[in-house]
């Protein structure tokens, strides 16, 4: 039995006297790239099993050819499936950097907006959509959408020159459209070639306090790191400690929604989830092949702040490890020294100058660990032993060496409870003519 979806769409269907909770439920996302998947396969399937029993609400599908054969077929198939469950939700995140024309959007949108599975929200049990950019179409272009097919609108305006500028100004001129706003850029420090620049809540908090001040919600997001090495172009957005960090600026901030970018974009190597081999280019499986460098070992991690951000938690020290498990966690680290791109390969990422040679971990305890440490190894050489706490513990351990990179989590008595070992060895030599920045994650087991 599916375990039922918190939603606002099961609160309304209980009746009007739950309306005041409707207004507070917290709900959590993934954003989901929309791809060609193959119909012939249960991928669909397999991606929105994975997705709920991670604890996830809904997919926001990433529809960026809305005209196109291959995504219709996508898309029913991911409706068809959700259908059948009473605990998972879809709705449509227009991307605008793919399709500038939101009557395209409109067009697909009106085909799927009355299916079962399709997320609603609010007061007036509205259908939800957001999207990827949009704020370049203008307010009265989102305003006429708005009126023709009467949603919850929350989408992602970044483009106004207002909406970090001056957030209130921003809600005077589109407060009339939408009910919400979604960041994305806020997800990740600025590229930069300066080590040790972490992500900032800072613009987070500005506009989440123009929005509240305005009556409308928002969608703060969470995600890892940057990485493309694709399209003419390469860059790297450092990530190391940026997924922790983010999970505790979420909590701190309380939005009404969180959205993690992303299930399954291996084209920027932010993906906790499988990116099917149908739906992806041979230039992008060549750092992004998600069976060769799944990045599922974060799903407990994420699982874990979901039910602390769900419960009202106000810090990652709340968190506990999910369904009752008695340890959450993971390590990370780049497959590449620093010094690899020195030995040649073809295209230094812009930004790679933020990168340190670092292997990181995130651990969860539940309420009353106590003694418990953790042991970093890289290359066979122990380079961090640290102690860890209850809730969420973190760090970046300088010292990334070629070779094996190990977690271990220790008891009160210094045994080894679990263990997280890397499946991939770093080197510090270009594979396939380039230096990949993408993680490799290990879960601890």
């Amino acid at each position: 039995m599916h375990r039922v979806l918190n939603s606002a769409l099961a609160l309304l269907a209980a009746g009007s006297g739950l309306l005041s909770t409707v207004a507070e439920a917290k709900l959590v996302f993934a954003h989901y790239l929309v791809g060609g998947i193959d119909p012939n396969t249960d991928h669909a399937q397999q991606d929105i099993q994975q997705a709920a029993a991670a604890g996830f609400d809904a997919f926001a599908l990433n529809i960026g050819a809305p005209g196109a054969s291959w995504l219709l077929s996508a898309v029913t198939q991911l409706f068809d499936y959700a259908d059948s469950r009473d605990d998972f939700k879809l709705f449509f995140s227009f991307d605008f950097y793919q399709t500038g024309d939101i009557n395209a959007h409109a067009a697909l949108y009106t085909q799927f907006a009355s299916r079962p599975s399709y997320l609603h929200y609010g007061p007036a049990n509205l259908p939800f959509v957001s999207s990827y950019s949009g704020g370049g179409i203008g307010v009265d272009a989102w305003r006429n959408f708005k009126n023709a097919n009467n949603v919850y609108l929350v989408p992602n305006p970044e483009a106004d020159g207002n909406y970090y500028s001056q957030p209130a100004t921003f809600f005077q001129n589109w407060g009339d459209v939408v009910d919400g706003v979604f960041s994305w850029e806020t997800n990740w420090p600025d590229t930069s070639d300066t080590p040790a620049v972490n992500v900032s809540s800072a613009r987070d908090a500005a506009v989440k306090a123009a929005a509240d001040a305005a009556g409308k919600t928002y969608i703060m997001g969470l995600s890892s790191l940057q990485y493309k090495h694709c399209c003419g172009d390469s860059w790297y957005r450092v990530g190391e400690t940026a997924l922790p960090e983010r999970m505790n600026q979420i909590l701190q901030l309380s939005p009404e929604f969180t959205e993690v970018i992303t299930w399954n974009d291996a084209g920027e190597s932010h993906y906790i989830g499988p990116s099917w081999p149908e739906t992806v280019t041979p230039e992008i499986l060549q750092y992004g092949d998600t069976d060769v460098n799944p990045h599922t070992g974060w799903q407990p991690l994420v699982s874990s702040f979901i039910d602390a951000f769900k419960n009202g938690a106000s810090d990652t020290s709340a968190m506990t490890p999910a369904n009752g498990a008695s340890f959450a966690g993971a390590i990370w680290y780049r497959g590449v020294l620093r010094s690899c791109l020195n030995n040649g390969g073809d295209g230094t990422p812009r930004g790679s100058g933020a990168a340190r040679d670092t292997v990181i971990y995130a651990v969860v305890l539940p309420a009353g660990t106590q003694g418990f440490q953790v042991r970093v190894s890289s290359g066979g050489q122990v380079i961090a032993t640290q102690a860890v706490t209850a809730g969420l513990s973190y760090n970046s351990s300088e010292g990334l060496k070629t070779g094996a990179q190990l977690l271990e989590l220790l008891d009160g008595s210094g045994n080894v409870v679990a263990k997280a070992n890397s499946k991939v060895d770093v080197s510090d030599q270009p594979t396939d003519g380039f230096c990949d920045f993408n993680y490799y994650v290990a879960g601890l087991a």
